[in-house]
């Protein structure tokens, strides 16, 4: 054999070699499909940004959809991604009910679905990757209490309950979460419902329910709500209706998502409390998941709890209850991606 034929087959083995050697196989490509309720909400954003970062650690093209809280735009998004053939749809659905036909659709086309913060009522999904929502509620709603009381506010404390958008499975269940911590003090005659009406997880909603009731009546000694957007609206509405906000002496408001104007309000004192989410992690671990089980096969790990209100298994995030003492650790909680459930 010539050297120069020798030389060829040592190169031709070499490169062999190296395209064989662990690691140096380029990952299957794929590309996963975001679909967020309105990112005119920061917790939506918050969930994107937190997808692209893991797309860019995991190789993975992300794709964001916003529908605008229209549950028809939606599912358009839906059966338009299934048509381009993406490889795993990431579904926040704006109501529990009005994607679950999407759903199927991406099944039947066998693209694994997974959700985020909220969940479905029908279809098959690999996982939902969010907040245990009743149990979150219930600690936000036991902390107003617990502020209630600290106060010295006399009984029965008037409350009131600012609900999230009607047929959202988070909307739902925080209103859930909410009632079994009020109700039994409700029935004890300890607690007064001023108003419990919806306001669309939306602020400027919020600032006109809650304007409608301050034209009922001022005597309110806590706000809560199901999301800061509404919250801040209602903070807003008492604040230019002349009444005092904050611990101990003014409304006691507690907000549930710990954005950063929610956050900041607590650190001004205006609002007691916001239970903090992760809605980045969800967004994180989501476009993860995605990722390990088209090219690894995960699926949440054994022992993973069932998600009672919507019978899916549930890879829980993050939260925390927010308040002046702990203010400062809340983006190493909902920042910082732990290990995805599963994982090594």
């Amino acid at each position: 054999m010539s050297i120069r034929k020798l030389a060829s087959v040592v190169i031709c083995v070499g490169l062999f070699l190296a395209l064989a050697a662990p690691g140096s196989v380029a990952p299957k490509p794929v590309k996963a499909a975001v679909f967020v309720s309105s990112l005119a909400h920061p917790f939506f954003v918050d969930m994107v940004d937190g997808a692209k970062a893991a797309g860019k650690k995991f190789a993975v093209e992300v794709i964001s959809y916003d529908a605008r809280n229209d549950v028809e735009q939606q599912t358009r998004q839906v059966e338009d991604a299934i048509a381009a053939k993406v490889d795993a749809i990431l579904l926040n659905p704006i109501t529990a009910e009005g994607l679950v036909a999407a759903v199927k659709k991406a099944n039947a086309a066998k693209i694994p679905v997974f959700t985020l913060d909220r969940d479905v009522v029908g279809g098959d999904r690999i996982a939902y990757i969010g907040t245990d929502n009743v149990k979150a509620a219930m600690e936000g709603a036991k902390k107003l209490i617990e502020l209630l009381q600290a106060a010295k506010k006399k009984k029965p404390w008037r409350i009131v309950v600012l609900e999230g958008t009607p047929g959202a499975s988070s909307a739902i269940e925080r209103g859930q979460g909410f009632k079994n911590v009020l109700d039994p003090l409700k029935k004890a005659k300890e607690v007064d419902i001023v108003a419990d009406l919806t306001a669309k997880f939306d602020r400027a909603t919020g600032l006109k329910v809650m304007e409608d009731i301050l034209g009922t009546t001022k005597d309110i000694h806590g706000v809560i709500a199901a999301n800061d957007e509404m919250a801040l609206g209602a903070l807003e509405a008492l604040k230019a209706a002349g009444l005092k906000v904050g611990f101990p002496d003014g409304v006691i408001i507690v907000g549930f998502d710990a954005i950063k104007d929610a956050v900041e309000a607590v650190k001004r004192g205006e609002f007691a409390a916001t239970v903090a989410q992760a809605p980045y992690i969800m967004g994180y671990w989501g476009v993860e998941a995605a990722a390990r089980h088209i090219r690894e096969g995960w699926k949440p790990p054994k022992g993973t709890p069932v998600y009672k209100p919507t019978g899916a298994l549930l890879i829980g995030t993050p939260t925390m209850v927010v308040t002046k003492e702990n203010v400062g650790q809340v983006d190493k909680v909902t920042k910082t991606p732990p290990k995805l459930p599963g994982t090594k």
